[in-house]
């Protein structure tokens, strides 16, 4: 397991940049500023519940509960049927471990997708987040995959959505705002 360099910068913070373990990363006072900063954009999408209740309102009595019940019984029934739809990307970005890595967080912070699980590898790590539900899914699952070195870093990045056939492109776009965000965030960096 590599340590963290340490340097002073020209403001006395910790160089974080090749740090890997994300709990390490964590701890710094300027990455958590960043993510903090990230987090203040975050607006949860209206989630497909409120929509259908809204959309609900619409319909006779009779049909609103037989409607709302079988929106929400639905997609569980396909999810032990084993149903799911999902894209898969990848992303070389030319920057250190550490920085691709609060570069993502900054993405899920920034698009309300809670971090649920981070699994450490020797070189970088995978970090499960909750896509968050809207009018179109029911929410899904975005893995994250980090794996670099001092110069060069692989993001591979899979969105799945479960109990659907079709997202409409709620995957895609989960995956694209990921790339972009941690590209964009990279670049004003330097």
């Amino acid at each position: 397991m590599r340590s963290c360099t340490v340097a002073a910068g020209s403001q006395g913070n910790v160089s974080w940049s090749d740090e890997h373990r994300v709990d390490v990363l964590l701890r710094n006072p300027d990455v958590r500023r960043r993510i903090l900063a990230h987090s203040v954009r975050a607006q949860a999408p209206m989630s497909a519940e409120v929509w259908l209740e809204n959309a609900s309102r619409y319909f006779p009595p009779g049909l609103r509960s037989a409607v709302l019940g079988g929106a929400v019984r639905g997609p569980r029934l396909w999810v032990k049927l084993g149903l799911r739809t999902g894209k898969t990307g990848e992303a070389q970005e030319q920057s250190p471990v550490g920085r691709v890595i609060v570069a993502v967080l900054c993405s899920l912070a920034g698009n309300s997708q809670g971090v649920q699980h981070v699994e450490q590898d020797d070189d970088g790590c995978i970090i499960t987040a909750a896509i968050p539900s809207d009018r179109r899914t029911f929410g899904g699952v975005l893995r994250v995959g980090i794996a670099g070195s001092a110069t060069n870093t692989t993001i591979n990045a899979e969105a799945e959505i479960p109990g659907q056939i079709y997202d409409w492109g709620t995957s895609k776009k989960a995956l694209s705002t990921l790339f972009s965000d941690v590209h964009l965030t990279l670049s004003s960096d330097d």
